[in-house]
């Protein structure tokens, strides 16, 4: 027994129609790194998906995501802003920044499992629950796309900080600056990659 949901196993199915489609499009999503049996799982969940449900899928999960991102912005951000800092002009820049960075970790980090999981109750049709059966790893692979999603949105919300500050400190004329961020984030997808390449060869 896998322990996985049905529901659990749809949002996998799903996922996997997007990485599938990344992968035969000869493209790579840097630090979304997976062994060749994991694609083969993959690539089985993602047969049953048609197209066109994907595609409503990603609609409605955007949808949704939006709507939970306003909702965090206007109930959790400014409300903590107003709270925290009363005189805006009196503000730090580093104080500012890091709010804005905490409350886009947890949006992101929150609001994003909540999207995926209202878009596949909403999507996925009876169809693909009796499709799709669970087999001994795919919570592994599950666990798996969690923490990836979730490292990649350290990594971006920790490169808004910076990013944030040196805009500010050149009053928007930052060109060299943007440049070095650009080459900061390849890196850190860089070292991601690395990293994911190493664990799949040390699980191989």
């Amino acid at each position: 027994m896998s322990g996985m949901t049905g529901g659990a196993l749809a949002r996998l199915a799903f996922w996997a129609k997007g990485m599938t489609a990344i992968r035969d499009g000869h493209m790579e999503w840097p630090g979304f790194s997976y062994t060749d049996v994991e694609w083969a799982r993959m690539t089985t969940l993602a047969k049953p998906v048609g197209g066109g449900t994907y595609q409503l899928f990603t609609l409605v999960n955007a949808a949704i995501f939006i709507a939970i991102a306003a909702l965090g912005i206007f109930c959790v951000f400014l409300p903590l802003a107003a709270l925290l800092f009363p005189l805006p002009a009196e503000t730090s820049a580093l104080k500012f920044s890091l709010l804005l960075a905490a409350c886009a970790f947890l949006i992101i980090g929150i609001g994003l499992p909540i999207s995926l999981r209202l878009s596949t109750a909403l999507v996925a049709p009876k169809s693909l629950h009796a499709a799709i059966v669970a087999v001994p790893g795919d919570q592994a692979l599950a666990a798996k796309v969690s923490w990836q999603i979730n490292r990649i949105t350290l990594v971006l919300c920790g490169l808004l900080v910076p990013g944030i500050l040196l805009f500010i400190a050149y009053d928007i004329e930052a060109g060299p600056i943007i440049t070095a961020l650009k080459w900061l984030a390849i890196a850190l997808m860089a070292v991601s990659v690395a990293i994911g390449a190493w664990q799949r060869r040390k699980q191989s």
